[in-house]
């Protein structure tokens, strides 16, 4: 049995183990859920809410629930349903590394290129692996340069910045093949004297990075002042600068990490510095992005984790990268090559108005959320939680991939009621806070809960007043 499946199995049967509460009747259940909501409107100007109930499906309480609001981070429900629905959770991720001729002997004669189908969980590890592959096979030289080729992806890079704001590192940027979410981890170390320059190192290591470092240890008393690490752009000769500065103490540690500006040249100067490492000389100067031309062969091909593995991490850390990522992958291994946003939202609002969500309640811009131009009701994500709940193709996976109260994920430090059991997405912007999930207690559920919070005053309240309402739900659900 997969992990995943397992863990779902034990959420499910926890909740059927709790002693049943004497159920509410339905006059004092709607008098508290219009306690809750008054709780709720006022750290926020728009509310959206619906509950439902799963056996059998129908609706226990809402307000306002098929009016589209800006759900944030929420978004990514949709688009990790869209993609297990069409591409299955069984489905892989291909990588491979391509060559003009077939080697001779010992020897590539001419360049290498690595292509992916936009695989949104490719790591530096994976390289290292295709590498000892190819050494494997006996080559040990290669007599031209490395090439990435992002052509899977229209456009072949970009990167998904909100309300203009571009530096912080929840801003992916996106490309079809990329390694480590194409960021960049520093580890900016202290000297052991007061004045010297601390050691900067990175991963993935390769001569994509130009260092700039202008910052000196500090006395032995401070551990950091002003220290940074920023991007002062690329060089021109496909390399991108960075430059440190501030103060350190000796021998303290600490890590930056930073989106690159030139995917195509990072990831193909990381492969080459990869190889070298492995024992495969690169001969050519070259590195950076280039297309496979045709006729080209591969050489090594590794395929990725299964989707519904990976969903794992997308859902419960809320990764930008991974969901922008799938988006567009979605859209071109479905709708055909190159992957573009319209072709994934195209396939998105198509299994959604599957499910019977009137298309009008659901617009979308991006595959994370991070896009005021996205709006979904409410009801659109009940809708959904309750099909994905009753859909044995998808359900263990996709569950499984949310966070979990109290323990993992975004919600690890929320809820920690022993009796009560949230699995759930959430979503925050500067304004807008929200959930969808499921919400089960004291031997009641799990019910189906989305709350969608726009025009937040104060994320901090808009919170502590969520979180208060989906504690309650098992409690003041009536009973069915």
């Amino acid at each position: 049995m997969k992990p995943c499946a397992y863990r779902t199995i034990l959420f499910l049967t926890a909740l059927l183990m709790v002693l049943q509460p004497h159920p509410a009747k339905a006059g004092e259940s709607d008098f508290a859920f219009h306690n809750h909501l008054r709780k709720l409107q006022q750290s926020a100007g728009q509310v959206g809410i619906q509950v439902l109930s799963l056996a059998p499906v129908k609706v226990i309480w809402e307000f306002r629930s098929e009016e589209p609001l800006v759900p944030a981070s929420l978004v990514k429900v949709l688009t990790s349903y869209a993609a297990l629905k069409y591409l299955k959770p069984q489905y892989q991720f291909r990588t491979s590394l391509y060559a003009l001729d077939e080697p001779r002997g010992d020897t590539v004669r001419g360049h290498l290129w690595i292509k992916s189908t936009g695989d949104i969980f490719l790591l530096g590890e994976n390289l290292k692996d295709m590498a000892l592959r190819l050494k494997e096979r006996g080559i040990r030289f290669v007599e031209g340069g490395v090439f990435a080729d992002n052509s899977f992806f229209n456009p072949q890079a970009e990167q998904i910045c909100l309300d203009e704001r571009c530096a912080s590192s929840y801003n992916p940027v996106v490309s079809a093949t990329s390694i480590e979410f194409n960021t960049i981890a520093f580890t900016v170390s202290g000297g052991a004297k007061s004045g010297t320059a601390p050691q900067v190192s990175w991963f993935p290591p390769g001569d994509y990075v130009q260092v700039d470092n202008l910052a000196r240890t500090a006395s032995k008393k401070a551990a950091r002042v002003g220290l940074a690490v920023r991007s002062a752009g690329m060089t021109g000769t496909g390399r991108e600068r960075f430059r440190v500065t501030g103060k350190v103490g000796p021998r303290r540690n600490f890590e930056y990490r930073l989106n690159v500006d030139d995917p195509a040249s990072f990831v193909a100067r990381s492969f080459k510095e990869v190889l070298r490492r492995e024992g495969i000389e690169v001969r050519g100067a070259d590195a950076g992005p280039g297309t496979v031309p045709p006729g080209a062969k591969p050489l090594v091909t590794h395929e990725s984790r299964a989707l519904g593995d990976i969903i794992y991490g997308l859902n419960r850390y809320s990764n930008n990268f991974m969901a922008e990522m799938l988006l567009r992958s979605l859209g071109g291994l479905v709708l055909g090559p190159p992957g573009t946003v319209d072709k994934g939202v195209e396939l998105v609002r198509k299994s959604l108005v599957g499910l019977g969500v009137p298309p009008h309640e659901v617009q979308l811009k991006s595959g994370s959320g991070l896009s005021r131009e996205c709006r979904a009701s409410a009801r659109a994500f009940c809708t959904l939680l309750a099909n994905a709940y009753a859909d044995p193709s998808i359900e263990p996976d996709f569950i499984s991939s949310f966070a979990t109260n109290g323990s993992e994920g975004t919600l690890r430090r929320r809820i920690c009621k022993p009796d009560v059991e949230v699995r759930g997405k959430t979503g925050t912007l500067r304004d807008v806070v929200g959930f969808a999930g499921y919400v089960a207690g004291c031997g009641r559920g799990p019910y189906v809960v989305t709350v969608i919070l726009n025009d937040v005053s104060n994320i901090g309240e808009a919170r502590r007043a969520l979180d208060g309402f989906l504690e309650q739900v098992p409690l003041i659900a009536p009973s069915m």
